[in-house]
């Protein structure tokens, strides 16, 4: 019982998450390059659903929209798997709620994801794979760090002062 109460507490602390979820993007990393896929494609959130999109629009339709040759293999659910799981996650810590609010600001956070994905695109990385990129020595994927570190330190600032103007109002 001891070893079990243990290790229940390691697997909750957000290091070691971290390290375990690096640990399995690099192997899955791995199977991939060796697999013929492209370098830095082992965890990446805007690529993977990408392709994932495309993948099911050529299958209704017929087109022939982009996608990255390993995932014409094999299927990238890595984005489905990151769903599924924090739900389970949220759920079994009892912090799953829905928020109630104006049906504007539900149209608001689809239209800031669907920004985020685009721009990610753009970049040619979510930030998992720039992280991945710049470790491979890409600068440009220096530039784009630095853009999203700007993008959060600019995003805090407006909640901030969104929550002082709530406060003294």
């Amino acid at each position: 019982m001891g070893t079990k109460y243990k290790i229940s507490k390691i697997i909750k602390i957000p290091a070691f998450l971290g390290i375990l979820i690096g640990f399995f993007a690099a192997l899955v990393q791995a199977l991939i390059i060796s697999a013929g896929g492209p370098e830095a494609y082992g965890f990446c959130v805007a690529c993977h659903t990408r392709d994932l999109v495309n993948a099911f629009f050529n299958a209704f339709t017929g087109d022939s929209l982009g996608i990255a040759p390993v995932s014409m293999v094999t299927p990238v659910l890595t984005i489905i798997g990151v769903i599924i799981g924090g739900y389970i996650a949220a759920t079994r810590n009892k912090e799953f709620k829905v928020k109630k609010t104006k049906p504007i600001i539900y149209l608001l956070y689809f239209l800031g994801g669907i920004a985020v994905l685009n721009l990610a695109l753009l970049l040619g990385a979510c930030p998992y794979r720039v992280a991945l990129r710049f470790a491979y020595g890409d600068l440009i994927a220096l530039i784009g760090v630095l853009s999203i570190a700007g993008g959060v330190a600019v995003g805090v600032l407006i909640l901030l002062f969104i929550m002082k103007r709530r406060d003294f109002n």
